[in-house]
């Protein structure tokens, strides 16, 4: 009988970019922090936001923990509008009615 072969990607994952990468797509440097030669060569602040946007897509589908709840309602009030509204529209998809109860409750305290 023939094994079955497992799928494995090959490479490295860029935690910039988020892809996988040949080996020769990283410094020896960039090996250890994960980061591929055309991200490195990019600014700290677009390392910073693309490595956010990355994260806001991976973001599990399931249920969030109490510490990347709070981490994507940080992201919803980011100050650079792509980030914020990337983790809006995830935000709504975890929560659907959070909008609604929100307006809710701003309305029983008035009365």
């Amino acid at each position: 009988m023939s094994k079955k072969k497992s799928y494995r990607l090959h490479g490295h994952y860029c935690k910039i970019c988020g892809e996988y990468k040949a080996n020769e797509k990283f410094s020896g440097k960039g090996h250890a922090a994960h980061i591929c030669k055309d991200c490195s060569k990019l600014s700290a602040a677009e390392k910073e936001e693309s490595q956010t946007l990355t994260q806001l897509m991976n973001l599990n589908v399931g249920r969030l923990n109490d510490s990347k709840k709070k981490w994507l309602e940080n992201r919803v009030h980011d100050r650079r509008p792509e980030v914020s509204a990337l983790a809006q529209e995830i935000y709504n998809m975890h929560f659907p009615y959070a909008e609604r109860n929100a307006r809710k409750n701003s309305s029983e305290s008035i009365h």
